[in-house]
């Protein structure tokens, strides 16, 4: 029932032109992370996700140093191999100085227009309202300009129900999956929730119905295995996943800044567009990215393994995601304070020789079994 995820996750370039053709509209990629889809839904654009890939690095290094993360490396040399001809723009927002950098090297190498949702790092919400008013002005005038369409107060709903109603689906998916520990493979999960950052998406939606009414009457048969809550940004490489299903794991919660933490985020509130995108942004789950005092991720992420039933937290870590390795420690501190078991692997988007996680996630593995 997942082969047709598997498919569109194998062929993305031919995916994205074959719908750019049926839909007509222009491909806009979206760089990590939080990016309000339905903005450019509402313009009249076809936005696609861009969180790395696995390709060798040979010619993004010319502008960006090897201690930069693999997900702004490969994004990048996605476009300079000239793979993302069918990207007309791009939209960033500026979680990092590396995504905040990488703009700006977009803006200088390359013809095609860049958008940024900036992000405020204040404390207070009026202080974030009043910052975030200019910057939307500024992005959707910026989307209609590459679309020639206009943002609409019909278009907007429109698109806000369709986006919606994805991450209502994908809540659903994680819900069977906590409910029904082993129900689904983490490859097969990963991969369905990863095939939304390509397609349009009342054609997601569609897929997404069909998988949850099959999984609806099925059982997971492995119940006695360890259970996993893993955290990290990016759920990436997807062969990690392949290997903690040969490790006979059953990953139940995940606390992924393109996994739960933006799956979890409500329907987007229209009518007042300023208030709807901070909340959009700054809840409900926590992100190290997001400078949010009110909303602390240790309670948050201890409470999630409690409530997942999970036995321990595998922390995954992308090489050089500077705000995740300053979270790290600190996480991993408060959980093992509270006689959770933890541990954590690092990982390159673009590594192909995985034996050292095989024998980390198994060593992990084998301690929870033993209790």
């Amino acid at each position: 029932m997942f082969e047709a995820f598997h498919e569109i996750v194998t062929n993305v370039s031919k995916t994205i032109e074959k719908y750019e053709a049926e839909l007509d509209r222009p491909v806009i990629g979206v760089i990590p992370a939080y990016f309000p889809l339905e903005l450019i839904e509402a313009a009249g654009g076809y936005p696609v996700q861009l969180w790395g890939n696995n390709l060798p690095i040979e010619k993004a290094d010319a502008y960006l140093q090897s201690y930069c993360c693999s997900v702004a490396r490969s994004v990048m040399e996605l476009e300079m191999r000239e793979i993302s001809h069918m990207v007309k723009a791009y939209a960033f927002t500026s979680l990092c100085d590396t995504l905040i950098n990488l703009r700006e090297i977009y803006r200088r190498v390359f013809s095609k227009p860049t958008l940024e949702l900036s992000i405020p790092i204040t404390r207070t919400d009026a202080a974030r309202h009043n910052y975030l008013e200019s910057v939307i002005k500024s992005v959707t005038a910026g989307l209609e300009k590459i679309t020639g369409k206009e943002i609409t107060p019909e278009t907007l709903g429109e698109a806000a129900k369709i986006c919606g109603r994805t991450r209502a689906l994908q809540r659903r998916l994680y819900r069977m999956r906590s409910k029904n520990p082993g129900l689904v493979k983490s490859l097969d999960f990963y991969t369905a929730i990863k095939t939304g950052w390509f397609l349009p998406g009342d054609v997601y939606n569609r897929m997404l119905e069909d998988l949850l009414q099959k999984l609806a009457g099925m059982d997971a048969t492995n119940r006695n295995s360890p259970k996993l809550l893993i955290s990290g940004m990016v759920f990436d490489p997807l062969e990690i996943h392949k290997i903690i299903d040969e490790s006979g794991a059953c990953v139940v919660d995940d606390d992924f800044a393109n996994g739960w933490r933006t799956v979890s985020k409500g329907d987007l509130n229209t009518e007042n567009l300023v208030e709807g995108i901070t909340d959009y942004l700054f809840g409900p789950t926590p992100c190290c990215c997001l400078y949010n005092p009110e909303n602390d991720r240790h309670p948050y992420l201890l409470d999630k393994v409690r409530e997942s039933g999970a036995d321990g937290v595998l922390f995954w870590y992308i090489k050089f995601c500077e705000p995740d390795a300053f979270d790290r420690p600190q996480l991993m501190k408060h959980l093992k304070d509270a006689n959770v078991p933890v541990s954590f692997i690092d990982l390159e988007l673009t590594m192909t020789n995985f034996d050292a996680v095989r024998t980390r996630i198994s060593a992990f593995c084998e301690i929870l079994e033993r209790g």
